[in-house]
């Protein structure tokens, strides 16, 4: 028999406007459950990699030790030296990175705060170089970094915890061009800001020249070799050069020692993250949040598809007495799971990019909602509406043509 051209999934679920919204918000509840838990999840694995996303190289060198940035595991700057006899290999750079020696000193006015310290992530670099994409900071800038005891500061440092007396301040106070103040206990002058952000290790970041990184930070714990070691290699390619390409060449030509891992910096990237993805509780506590809001969703669609096939079961018998298959009465239900998965996403995903949004601000977590997320919060959803669908239609199959009469 010919299905009727009445959309009778459309027309059961939208019969009851008022009805209909309550059954969309409660979809829409579970999607931001769902894309909040896995929004803050990603924020705290990006803001890990940020340093990593900004090196300015294709490929980069670390030891295959270093399951993270922060261990102090090196490459040696003679492997990296090396690098550059690979052609097609334009330069390559040691980046230094230090999380546990170093402090940065309260800059406040009053002398009782100023006897506070913080750690600070501190990144030295040959200001020459150009390793680094720090939007703000002018070349000239860079080549001040070039006198001794100079530093570019964090303006995304952690904000002080009690804003109302100390706003816009950060945890190491105001950080103004020109500040001076102290970087493990030596004297040092801000040039410049910058906007990277702080992690789980540190508090925020600053960036020196490989220079003062060794006399103010390495020294005192290195005093033979203070750079002996780099914790990154960055290797920039000529123009035209085919990363894949020269990646294997580096691989070939580091193997016999072992000594040196070779990586894109997508690939690194990722193995941060997969460090604290499996090595905190992140993945488990975050992942097990958006786990929670599929099942709440879950919930909540089969009972109001269970509930509308309750309330139309007179209809559904009817349509069977008259000819309609249970095959043609199931795909009803899928398609009112459809729609209830549609209809709640919309409203879901925008209070999602909301919630972004105010987190970011309150937080300063780099909370982004890009395609990929978008997609896999939309797949989820349409998942968990299908799913329960699935489950609702054995009440359809069930129904007796008996019952109409």
């Amino acid at each position: 028999m010919r299905p009727p051209s009445v959309p009778l999934a459309w027309k059961n679920l939208t019969h009851d406007k008022v009805r209909f919204g309550l059954f969309a918000s409660g979809i829409g509840f579970a999607v931001v459950l769902m894309g909040v838990q896995y929004g803050i999840m990603n924020a705290m694995l990006d803001s890990n990699t940020v340093l990593i996303e900004r090196l300015k190289g294709d490929i980069v060198l670390i030891n295959p030790n270093k399951a993270s940035l922060l261990y102090r595991e090196g490459v040696s700057r003679r492997r990296i030296a090396e690098a550059e006899g690979v052609a097609g290999v334009a330069s390559a750079h040691p980046v230094f990175v230090e999380y546990s020696t170093a402090a940065l000193r309260h800059t406040a006015d009053d002398p009782a705060a100023r006897t506070s310290t913080r750690r600070v992530r501190v990144i030295g670099v040959d200001p020459n170089a150009d390793l680094l994409n720090l939007p703000g900071v002018s070349a000239d800038e860079w080549r001040e970094l070039n006198t001794p005891g100079t530093a570019l500061y964090d303006r995304a440092s952690r904000a002080h915890p009690d804003q109302a007396r100390h706003p816009g301040e950060s945890v190491f106070g105001k950080l103004a061009p020109g500040t001076r103040t102290e970087l493990a206990g030596r004297d040092v002058r801000l040039v410049a800001g910058f906007e990277m952000g702080f992690d789980f290790g540190t508090d925020g970041s600053v960036v020196v020249s490989d220079r003062t990184f060794s006399e103010w930070v390495r020294e005192p714990y290195y005093p033979t070799n203070p750079l002996a070691e780099a914790d990154i290699g960055v290797v920039k390619l000529r123009p035209g050069a085919d990363p894949h390409a020269i990646k294997a060449a580096l691989q070939a030509k580091f193997a016999p020692g072992g000594d040196v891992l070779v990586l894109t910096r997508d690939e690194l990237v990722s193995r941060e993250k997969g460090f604290w993805w499996t090595n905190t509780p992140i993945g488990f506590a975050f992942g097990a949040g958006v786990l929670l809001g599929f099942v709440v969703g879950m919930v909540i669609c089969y009972q109001i598809l269970a509930s509308d096939v309750a309330d139309h079961l007179p209809e559904y018998a009817t349509l069977k007495a008259i000819g309609y298959t249970n095959r043609y009465l199931s795909w009803v239900v899928l398609q009112e799971a459809l729609i209830l998965a549609v209809a709640g996403f919309a409203p879901g995903v925008l209070v999602t990019f909301g919630t972004y949004l105010l987190l970011t601000d309150l937080t300063g977590l780099p909370m982004i909602l890009t395609p990929a997320r978008f997609a896999l919060v939309l797949a989820l959803t349409v998942v968990m509406c299908a799913a329960s669908g699935l489950l609702a239609v054995s009440k359809v199959k069930k129904v007796d043509p008996a019952d109409v009469f």
